[in-house]
């Protein structure tokens, strides 16, 4: 970045481009390995400027939870007019399974979110709390209301009863997978393209709520679902 772009910057814009250039670092180093020395070098300003906008690291890192948080708000906009059906709970968990694994949107600021959710696992967790109470917490409300909807309409096999345990298991499968996909290596060889693993990812995750195989097959449609994506990449 030029010495004349950085200081066309606002200071809200400069706080947003430190932030952006500190999300790859922590992720990479962790909280305790990255250095403000090394993210003013990637955002293009010196320490003592960095220090100007963020007192310490632990504020910086305290504000990148909320940038990071912010800039993944896929969910709260899909959720936003969803009225729960059997419809919904169907695409809902292909939606979701996207958005985990492999990702919508850019892919290195998914990455970059993951690694940051798995490090704060890893320690104190606030950022992994911050970021499933923004972004998975309000599915598992539209899940259980659609799970109930699709029981009244007959969709759900017989004897099947899920609690927000189950719901919170379609997310929990799509970041595992996620996760062992971030080497460079192959860790896992499922034997199938990864378009057709996300495909059997969902099937299992809709029979495994209890949903009838023609159910999903009447809802799910892989193609339909592309342009979905399609569609929510350029918006983001």
């Amino acid at each position: 970045m030029s010495t004349s772009r950085r200081s066309r910057l606002s200071a809200t814009d400069r706080k947003q481009a430190i932030l952006s250039a500190a999300a790859p670092i922590f992720a990479r180093l962790g909280r305790d390995g990255a250095t403000t020395k090394e993210i003013a070098r990637a955002a293009g300003v010196s320490e003592a400027l960095l220090y100007r906008h963020f007192t310490s690291k632990d504020v910086l890192y305290a504000a990148l939870e909320t940038h990071c948080v912010e800039a993944n708000a896929v969910g709260s906009r899909i959720l936003a007019e969803a009225t729960p059906s059997t419809e919904t709970l169907v695409m809902g968990v292909a939606i979701l399974v996207h958005a985990v694994f492999p990702g919508i949107g850019d892919a290195q600021s998914h990455e970059d979110t993951k690694r940051l959710v798995t490090a704060s696992l890893l320690g104190d967790g606030q950022f992994a709390k911050a970021f499933l109470d923004q972004h998975v917490k309000p599915w598992v409300s539209v899940f259980s209301q659609s799970f109930r909807a699709a029981q009244d309409a007959g969709d759900v096999e017989s004897g099947i009863h899920i609690g927000h345990a189950e719901i919170w298991f379609v997310h929990h499968l799509a970041n595992t997978l996620h996760l062992i996909s971030l080497p460079d290596i192959t860790v896992v060889e499922y034997g199938i393209t990864r378009d057709k693993l996300v495909e059997n990812t969902i099937r299992f995750l809709l029979r495994g709520l209890g949903l009838q195989n023609a159910v999903i097959d009447r809802h799910y449609d892989p193609k339909k679902l592309k342009m979905i994506i399609i569609s929510m990449d350029q918006k983001i």
